[in-house]
């Protein structure tokens, strides 16, 4: 009697309800793609690419074994801003899960529209897609990968074929008392530094205590 009672009440439980999905890899961006003056959706990548090194980066080979090489080729990430359509193996999904022609997709997107799209050029997590709209486009591929900092400099990888001069060195400081001086700081700012003033001291000598 005890173990039938006790099975109906199992059985008569509520159900839980499925925890919340668990947001897994990078968050995604959200940008808006729309189709420039010649009817193109342009969009920046970054893959990997042989690349020309000069002789000045040439290793010279061990033990004297001839001249270094003129130019070598190494493999390295380069940043391009491509055609939409160029892009290698660019799956179209709506924010819900459901996958997009990529015709479909492109005919949206010639008038513009908000997108998401990967950030390390895996699918993107549904955790983060909850707080999309449905039919909101999103966008994977593996050359879709967002460079530390963004691509418009403050990260380690800035634009191909760009050299970024070091700051130039701060001139010397004379430092003189009592004058508030004005130090130069990098990033255009200004910072007012008051030095201290020396205080007079009184050399006179004291008379002797009377006896």
């Amino acid at each position: 009697m005890l173990t039938a009672l006790t099975l109906s009440l199992a059985l008569g439980a509520p159900v839980p309800a499925p925890s919340a999905p668990v947001a897994t890899g990078v968050a995604p961006r959200v940008m808006e793609l729309k189709a420039d003056a010649n009817g193109k959706v342009m969009i920046t990548i970054m893959k990997t690419e042989k690349v020309q090194v000069g002789v000045g980066n040439a290793i010279a080979p061990a033990n004297g074994g001839g001249a270094a090489p003129a130019v070598i080729a190494r493999e390295m990430r380069v940043t391009k801003v491509v055609e939409l359509g160029e892009v290698t193996d660019l799956i179209f999904t709506t924010a819900d899960g459901r996958k997009v022609e990529k015709e479909d997709a492109m005919k949206r997107l010639a008038s513009g529209s908000i997108v998401v799209v990967t950030s390390d050029g895996k699918p993107v997590s549904p955790a983060f897609l909850k707080v999309f709209k449905d039919d909101t486009l999103v966008l994977a591929s593996p050359e879709l990968i967002a460079p530390v900092g963004g691509y418009n400099g403050g990260g380690v990888i800035g634009k191909p074929g760009v050299i970024r001069p070091l700051p130039a060195p701060l001139p010397p400081i004379q430092v003189q008392p009592g004058v508030v001086q004005i130090l130069p700081v990098q990033g255009g700012i200004q910072i007012e530094v008051a030095q201290p003033v020396p205080v007079p001291v009184d050399k006179t000598p004291k008379p002797a205590p009377e006896k």
